[in-house]
């Protein structure tokens, strides 16, 4: 039936042809009948002129040697030869008047010939075409392989349950196999078979430039396809109820249950077939899937311009797209090389459209979770408040719609709008801090803290991963094509302007760009932007492992460093907090007398001491306090930064506040031990192992308080005369070594003799 129908249209096709090129070829054969008669014409002058030419001769070789003939003979002669050469002219002027018309026929009939001449070439094409149909009409292969198709009850149906494939006998099972090998070997001329497959899609209106890049499937998988596409356009077009733009899903889910269903079949029985006849790299599921994904495509290009400007219709048609070649791709191993249903989204149009409603959504959902009343509330079990979730959850959502994108391009557009929302994100991260600054550990400002950190964090490791990776390296080869560009664009702007005048009619140049109606209004760089991104679409291939080995830094680099900024200054804001706080309550342990001993002539027993001064407990409590309050809210990275800030700045305080500031007696040295030992330190040995390495001014300066009165004497003149003559006094050991055998080496020699100058010697 389906050649029988072919050969009907090439013989209507022929007969058409030849109907409206009738009149041309008459006018050719009248052209061909005036040219012939003046071709004989001339040959006839030319003959008649060469024996012109003779007689002329003879009769001049006559009149040489006939001197002795009648003279009347001889006029005769000259008279018939003045006749001739006449006759000569005459019929040379004839001639060239034949040339002329030669000419003109030509030049008015030439465009007629080049017009026909392709014609008549197609004509004898279907009369080919016509042949070869009717050879195959008389072996009648596929009205049979139809037929075979009705006994095994394709296609088949599924559901979910499973596939229901009715029983065949062995008998058609084996005819299918042999007339599959018979159709391998018969074909159509493409633009036969591109014609016939528009006229059973025409109502889907399908687009040319949509389908360029399908390939005609082998005849045998065409023929199984075929009842499928009749059942697909009679379902989801016109005005069906199956055919609702409010349910893309429908369709798609359609095409996969068809592929499931026969997937099977297509591997245990037809794919045996091509191997047999040398198409053992020809997939007969994929040939199979890349029908079925055609007819999306048309649906798809059709359906579009429909829902481009309802933003709910298009979202939805878009992800049940993303999530049809996502489902037939990983669950069915459609091949990332075949034609995608991804093509239609990537079309200018729809893409920009794309892009557009995505920023949209995006910046009102952003306003939704930054605006809610539990927005920086904890998120149970997370390391962030439920906002900062939120955005993760947003951007892992855009990356995944537009991760298996073919171009490169298209998905660095994508990348830009999320570093945009990461940017406009921070932007409200910074307003909200300023707000909840005041009350930085009953405020909202440690939830704060923990999201910047752990977007920070998320950051990081979405930098390390392949697909990121991969596109930082697009990203440099994006911004070599712009620096091209713009240097190309910079050197010709130069060489213009040196050139020519302002008032030079050559200065005046345009672009493409500018006849444009649609871009006269769109700045000259976001069209060298564009520019710059089609040409990485066109040019850039795959990266490989070695070329990703070269890639530095990572797309989110500039991203990283303005929330670590936000991450440090929170975390030094909370840190200068808690000093704050601490500091306020230790003025009453700066005021104590620490040169004050109530007998200054008894032994002290520093083992007696077993109490903190009273004066150093509020500034104990309020540090604890607050440390483990924060420790209870923050992320264990933050707060790890923010307790070493603490004790440095608190190792400085003490140093140059309560040290520095006052006197020591023995008793009192080994009282403010016993405080920092026993008091100030232990606090910090909740996070770490060593507290007392992150108070090594305080350490050292509490081991030369408290020194033995000999060595300290004996350390503080070695200390004195290095300084005083370092010549006469370098075969001995320097100050330097000298603290060192005693663990001072942070101290330089000038500010251990400045402590051990505060410390008073009672004399026995």
């Amino acid at each position: 039936m389906y050649f029988t129908m072919a050969a009907l249209e090439l013989d209507a096709s022929f007969h058409s042809l030849v109907d409206e090129d009738e009149i041309n070829y008459r006018v050719v054969q009248q052209l061909n009948s005036v040219f012939g008669n003046n071709l004989k014409n001339l040959q006839k002058v030319s003959e008649l002129v060469e024996e012109l030419m003779k007689t002329r001769d003879e009769l001049e070789k006559r009149l040489r040697f006939a001197t002795t003939e009648a003279p009347d003979k001889i006029t005769k002669a000259v008279k018939a030869a003045d006749e001739a050469l006449m006759t000569e002219k005459s019929l040379a002027i004839e001639c060239d008047h034949l040339q002329q018309q030669v000419a003109i026929h030509t030049e008015k009939f030439g465009k007629l010939l080049e017009d026909i001449g392709p014609g008549v070439r197609q004509v004898r094409e279907l009369e080919r075409v016509k042949i070869y149909q009717e050879f195959v009409d008389a072996v009648d292969v596929q009205s049979e392989f139809d037929g075979v198709l009705k006994a095994i009850k394709w296609p088949f149906t599924s559901s979910s349950d499973g596939v229901h494939q009715p029983p065949a006998s062995p008998e058609s099972l084996r005819r299918l196999c042999t007339l599959t090998q018979y159709l391998l070997q018969l074909s159509l001329p493409d633009n036969i078979a591109t014609s016939e497959k528009s006229k059973r899609t025409d109502s889907l209106v399908a687009s040319p430039a949509i389908v360029t890049d399908f390939e005609r499937p082998l005849l045998p998988i065409h023929l199984l396809v075929k009842p499928l596409e009749v059942r697909f356009v009679f379902h989801f077009s016109g005005n069906k109820a199956t055919n609702s733009r409010e349910n893309p899903e429908w369709y798609f889910t359609q095409i996969l249950k068809w592929i499931s269903a026969h997937e099977n079949f297509l591997h245990t029985r037809i794919q045996p077939v091509l191997n047999r006849c040398d198409h053992q790299n020809t997939s007969a599921k994929v040939e199979f899937m890349r029908g079925l994904v055609r007819l999306i495509i048309i649906k798809l290009a059709a359906d579009f311009p429909e829902v481009q400007y309802d933003d709910d219709l298009f979202c939805s048609t878009v992800q049940e797209t993303l999530n049809f070649e996502r489902e037939i791709s990983v669950t069915y191993g459609y091949p990332a090389s075949q034609p995608s249903v991804l093509s239609v989204l990537t079309q200018a149009r729809i893409f920009a459209r794309w892009i557009h409603v995505e920023r949209k959504f995006a910046l009102e959902l952003m306003d939704e979770i930054v605006s809610d009343k539990g927005a920086w509330l904890d998120v149970e079990g997370g390391e962030a408040a439920h906002c900062g979730e939120q955005l993760i959850l947003l951007l892992q959502g855009i990356t995944d719609r537009y991760k298996r994108l073919p171009q490169p391009g298209h998905r660095l557009q994508f990348l830009e709008l999320q570093l945009e929302l990461l940017d406009d994100f921070r932007v409200r991260v910074l307003q909200v801090m300023k707000s909840e600054r005041q009350e930085p550990l009953t405020s909202h400002y440690p939830a704060i803290l923990n999201t910047v950190h752990h977007i920070t964090a998320t950051l990081h490791h979405w930098a390390d991963l392949p697909f990121f990776v991969e596109m930082q390296y697009y990203q440099e080869c994006f911004s070599h094509i712009q620096e091209q560009t713009a240097a190309a664009l910079a050197s010709y702007n130069n060489t213009a302007a040196s050139s020519t005048s302002p008032d030079d009619p050559a200065s005046f140049t345009f672009n493409s760009h500018d006849l444009s109606p649609v871009n006269s209004s769109i700045a000259p760089e976001l069209l060298a932007r564009q520019d710059a991104l089609d040409s990485l679409n066109m040019n850039t291939e795959i990266p490989t492992t070695s070329q990703l080995a070269e890639v530095t830094g990572s797309v989110f680099d500039g991203t990283i460093k303005l929330y670590t900024h936000i991450e440090g200054e929170m975390v030094r804001m909370l840190a200068s907090y808690v000093f704050s706080e601490v500091r306020a309550r230790s003025q009453p342990y700066r005021r104590d007398k620490w040169f004050h001993t109530t007998n200054p002539r008894a032994p002290v027993d520093f083992t007696k001491i077993n109490e903190p001064s009273p004066s150093i407990c509020p500034f104990l409590e309020v540090l604890a306090r607050h440390l483990h309050a924060l420790r209870d809210v923050l992320a264990a990275p933050l707060f790890m930064q923010l307790w070493k800030i603490v004790a440095d700045t608190l190792n400085k305080y003490v140093y140059e506040e309560v040290i520095l500031q006052t006197r020591f007696s023995d008793a009192g040295a080994a009282q403010f031990k016993f405080d920092m030992t026993r008091g100030l330190f232990p606090i910090f040995g909740e996070f770490t192992q060593m507290p007392e390495n992150f108070f090594r001014l305080v350490k050292e300066c509490v081991i030369l308080l408290t020194l033995p009165r000999a060595i300290a004497f004996l350390l503080r003149d070695t200390i004195h005369l290095w300084y005083d003559d370092q010549d006469a006094f370098s075969l001995v050991v320097s100050p330097v070594k000298a603290l060192a055998e005693h663990s001072v080496t942070l101290l330089t020699p000038k500010e251990a003799d400045v402590v051990l100058n505060i410390k008073i010697y009672d004399q026995d």
